[in-house]
C-alpha cells in the first residue's frame, strides 16, 4: 500500500508569499532576526516569543525566514527536552558556540506550554537564563503571553502575536492545494472545513486531507458532516493512542477516557483498520476482534444487557491494537467513517420520511413502518396524479408544505 505523508507537512510555505495571513507578525520577526546580522551588535531583546492558538504558522515562520535570512535553524520541542540538563546541553551550547561553518544559529523551543511537575524542573530557569544571555537569536514558542510561568522572559523577550487565521484566508490556501492534489471541491465544502477549523490552519488542511484523499471530487454533504474541532480532535488522539498502544492496558485505557460514544468509536476502528494495519493477517485478527465486539454491542442495543459493554470495549481496544504483529510502515492519516458521512448525508430525508410516517400511522392506526412499507406507496400514485384529492388528504394527514413536496416527487 502506497503511504502519503500529511498534507499539512507537504504543503507548508516555502516563501513568503505562500504564508497565510499574520503578515505583521512575519514582518516584525524579519525585522528583528535581520537586525543580528545588519547592526553589528545584538538587539536590546535577544528573544523573541511568539503566541497565539495553535495552527497559525508560528514554527513555519521560524523556519522560512531562517532558510531565507541565512540562519542555521537548532530547534527543540520544550515539552519533550524539558530537563534542566537535556536544556543546558542542547540550547545552551548551541546559544553560545557558532557553528562549524561560522553560520549564525537561531535555537527555536517550542511548547513551552508543555512544560509542568517535577520532571521540568529548573528547565524554566534555563530558558530564562538563555533569554538574556544569549548570542545566538532565540525563538520560544507558546500559545499564552500572560501564563505566570513565562513572567521571567518578559523583559528580555520581543512579544510578537500570531492571530487565528481567517476563513478568509484559508479557503484560497485550501483551493490550491486541491488543485495540486487533482480534486475537484464544491465552494462551500472548502468553506465549511475552513469555517470549522476556527482559525487553525493546519487543522482545516488537516480535515481536507482526511475528507478528499483517494478522490477526485469532494461536496459540500461529506464537508458538512465535520463536527466541531475539539470533538475531531478527541477522536483523532483516542484512535491514535489505541493503534499505537504497546500493551493492552495502555489500549484499553484510551478507549475508557475517551468522551466518545462507544458505537461511534466503533465505526471509527472500523473504517481505519485496513489503512493503519496493512498486513492481512493482522488486518484479518483486528477485524475478527472487532466482529466480536460487534456482537457485544449488538445484544447491548436489542436486550439492553450494559454488563457486556466492557467486553465490547476490549474487543474493539485491546484485541485490535494486539492483533498487529508487524510493524506499521510509513504515516496514514486517519479516515472519517463512510457508513456515518453516508446516514448523515440521508438524516435529513429520513427523519422527513418518519415524520409522514407517524402522522399517517396515527390516522390508520397502524405503526410507522407498516405505513411507510404499505401506505406510502399509494398514497404517493394519488399526489402525482390526482391533485385535488392530494390537496383533501394533505390537509386530513396535517402534511406541511415540505412533506406534500416529498409526497409529490
Amino acid at each position: 500500500m502506497m503511504k502519503t505523508s500529511p498534507w499539512a507537512v507537504k504543503y507548508r510555505p516555502v516563501n513568503l508569499s505562500e504564508f497565510v495571513d499574520n503578515r505583521e507578525a512575519l514582518a516584525t520577526l524579519e525585522n528583528w532576526l535581520a537586525s543580528w546580522k545588519t547592526l553589528g551588535s545584538r538587539p536590546t531583546k535577544r528573544t523573541a516569543f511568539l503566541y497565539g492558538p495553535p495552527g497559525v504558522g508560528k514554527s513555519e515562520a521560524v523556519a522560512l525566514l531562517a532558510g531565507r535570512l541565512g540562519f542555521d535553524l537548532i530547534e527543540m520541542n520544550a515539552s519533550d527536552e524539558r530537563t534542566r540538563d537535556s536544556l543546558q546541553r542542547v540550547a545552551g551550547t548551541a546559544s553560545s558556540e557558532a557553528s562549524l561553518t561560522g553560520t549564525m544559529r537561531i535555537i527555536l523551543l517550542d511548547e513551552l506550554e508543555g512544560m509542568s511537575g517535577t520532571e521540568d524542573r529548573g528547565g524554566l530557569s534555563i530558558i530564562a537564563s538563555l533569554a538574556a544571555t544569549t548570542r545566538s537569536p532565540l525563538v520560544l514558542i507558546g500559545t499564552d503571553m500572560w501564563d505566570r510561568r513565562f513572567i521571567s522572559f518578559r523583559k528580555s523577550s520581543l512579544f510578537i502575536e500570531f492571530k487565528a487565521v481567517p476563513t478568509r484566508s484559508m479557503i484560497p490556501r485550501l483551493k490550491e492545494i486541491c488543485s495540486k492534489e487533482g480534486i475537484q471541491a464544491e465552494e462551500e465544502a472548502i468553506r465549511t472545513i475552513a469555517e470549522r477549523a476556527r482559525g487553525d490552519l493546519r487543522s482545516a488542511i488537516t480535515d481536507l486531507q482526511a475528507l478528499a484523499q483517494g478522490k477526485t471530487r469532494l461536496t459540500y454533504q461529506e464537508a458538512n458532516w465535520l463536527e466541531g474541532r475539539d470533538r475531531r480532535e478527541q477522536v483523532f488522539d483516542t484512535l491514535k493512542n489505541i493503534f499505537n498502544a504497546r500493551t493492552c492496558q495502555e489500549a484499553r485505557m484510551a478507549a475508557n477516557v475517551s468522551d466518545v460514544d462507544y458505537e461511534m468509536l466503533f465505526e471509527w476502528i472500523y473504517e481505519n483498520i485496513p489503512h493503519q494495519i496493512t498486513d492481512q493477517e493482522d488486518m484479518a485478527a483486528a477485524l475478527d476482534a472487532l466482529s466480536k465486539a460487534d456482537v457485544f454491542l449488538s445484544r447491548i442495543r436489542r436486550e439492553q444487557e450494559w454488563r457486556l459493554l466492557p467486553y465490547a470495549i476490549e474487543d474493539m481496544s485491546a484485541g485490535v491494537c494486539m492483533a498487529r504483529t508487524h510493524p506499521r510502515i510509513g504515516w496514514t492519516p486517519f479516515k472519517f467513517p463512510q457508513r456515518i458521512m453516508a446516514m448523515s448525508r440521508t438524516r435529513a430525508t429520513r427523519e422527513l420520511r418518519n415524520s409522514i410516517g407517524a402522522k399517517i400511522g396515527g390516522a390508520t392506526h397502524t405503526s410507522v413502518e407498516t405505513a411507510l412499507a404499505s401506505t406510502v406507496p399509494y398514497l404517493r400514485v394519488i399526489f402525482r396524479a390526482d391533485k385535488r384529492h392530494a390537496a383533501e388528504m394533505a390537509k386530513t394527514l396535517g402534511l406541511d408544505p415540505e412533506e406534500i413536496a416529498f409526497m409529490s416527487k
